[in-house]
């Protein structure tokens, strides 16, 4: 730890960071327990430099788990044995929060008093729940976020402010869904160079592989990688797992080169810095160049959103991550860091018109643009437990009501350009007469 001119380090301070009571006379050897003779115990030894970010993954499947871990800089040894592990130097949040109701959407759920290394339970993403369901939900986007405040290391960079996290929630058919996923029908290479579709493959199979210049093994960080100058070096990589699953909606690029959901990961050459990349395909813009294998680059002519009930499947591939689609070099799972992908705001300015029985409402806005496509339910409960009218993918911002006389509810939410689905808009309540 890097103490600076200037900075002050308080023994009472440290006295409350670790579970101490104030103004105690606590001692230094007291706090660091089991004291020996000789031993050189440091207030620095309880400091840290920077409270940096919050890692994890990205996208975290339903009905699963994901551990997300705060990333410290300058951490002295008693810091991480004393001050670390404590929950009551941390506050942790997540947006949309967690609703525990078995007939609602559950999302991300946080433990109790999480520290800095909580296990994030991915709730049902809807009433159906993940065994059962019969349409897919989407992504939904979460704000996590952690405050570390110890009140010992206030000189630390971010001390006591909010360090976030985008964490998509990501429905599943079956349990079993990954949004990193290609079209069933989507050609793979394998090591002994015969082509068979994705859904055709089993564990165990060897595929064939690219090792990229700088690329690391650690699935958590391919997405911050780039090069200037590429360099490839063909290898074999192995079939660990197999996920099939179905998807309402994905992309296809160039005809028919690659059909693949928004998040699925591909190799080009960006056109707007001309550096090599991974990026998702919903990021893929016109212009953009594919990769193949033989280091060939493949303009995109084109790539449109299809609106359409497919069957989809994703592979884990180790030690290397990487392999070829329709020639094509492609990464095999989502990692860490995230930065390309955005959610539209909720949708606003939400309006009924008693005449003519049409409820609106207006594009939510944000910095990742809206796709004009909504999810909404009304309901006569303000739970949304049995809604009257529930859509999908709904491509139009009116629609209008024919229900009997009463009270109802509405929300609406909005399918940004990418796929992903803005949190739900604040219930309007209206009434039908």
């Amino acid at each position: 730890m890097a103490i600076s001119a200037g900075e002050t380090l308080s023994l009472n301070n440290l006295a409350g960071a670790t579970g101490f009571t104030q103004s105690s006379n606590v001692s230094l050897g007291t706090i660091k327990g089991s004291p020996q003779a000789g031993d050189n115990i440091s207030l620095s030894s309880f400091g840290v430099d920077s409270i940096d970010s919050i890692n994890g993954f990205t996208y975290a499947v339903e009905s699963t788990s994901e551990q997300y871990v705060i990333q410290f800089t300058g951490n002295g040894t008693n810091f991480n044995n004393k001050i670390r592990p404590r929950s009551a130097n941390y506050t942790w949040s997540v947006s949309p929060s967690y609703n525990s109701a078995g007939n609602v959407s559950g999302y991300l759920d946080l433990p109790s008093s999480p520290a800095y290394n909580p296990t994030i339970s991915i709730g049902a993403m809807n009433p159906q729940g993940a065994g059962s369901q019969t349409s897919l939900l989407g992504s939904v986007s979460h704000t996590l976020s952690s405050t570390f405040d110890d009140g010992f290391n206030d000189h630390a960079t971010n001390f006591g402010d909010a360090i976030t996290k985008t964490v998509h929630s990501v429905d599943s058919y079956d349990s079993n869904a990954s949004p990193l996923c290609l079209t069933s029908d989507s050609p793979i290479l394998k090591s002994d160079g015969t082509i068979v579709e994705i859904g055709d493959l089993e564990e165990g199979d060897i595929l064939s592989g690219y090792s990229l210049n700088g690329l690391s093994e650690d699935e958590s960080a391919y997405l911050d990688w780039s090069t200037d100058s590429l360099s490839t070096s063909a290898t074999t990589t192995q079939v660990v797992s197999i996920i099939y699953s179905f998807a309402d909606r994905y992309y296809n690029i160039n005809s028919d080169e690659i059909k693949a959901t928004a998040e699925h990961p591909l190799l080009v050459k960006d056109s707007s810095d001309d550096n090599y990349k991974f990026k998702t395909v919903s990021n893929i813009q016109v212009g953009d160049k594919l990769i193949k294998g033989d280091s060939t680059e493949v303009a995109v002519t084109s790539i449109t959103a299809v609106n359409s009930t497919t069957e989809i499947v994703s592979i884990d591939v180790e030690t290397n991550d990487t392999y070829l689609v329709n020639g094509y070099i492609t990464h095999n799972k989502g990692g860490n860091s995230h930065t390309d992908e955005g959610v539209t705001n909720a949708p606003t300015t939400i309006a009924y018109n008693q005449s003519t029985r049409i409820l609106s409402w207006a594009q939510g806005g944000g910095t990742e643009p809206g796709g004009n496509t909504y999810d909404f339910d009304i309901d006569n409960n303000s739970d949304f437990s049995s809604p009257s009218i529930s859509r999908t993918q709904y491509s139009n911002n009116e629609f209008q009501v024919i229900l009997s006389a009463g009270t109802y509810h509405l929300r609406v939410r909005e399918y940004s350009t990418n796929g992903l689905l803005s949190a739900y808009s604040t219930t309007t309540s209206f009434v039908v007469l």
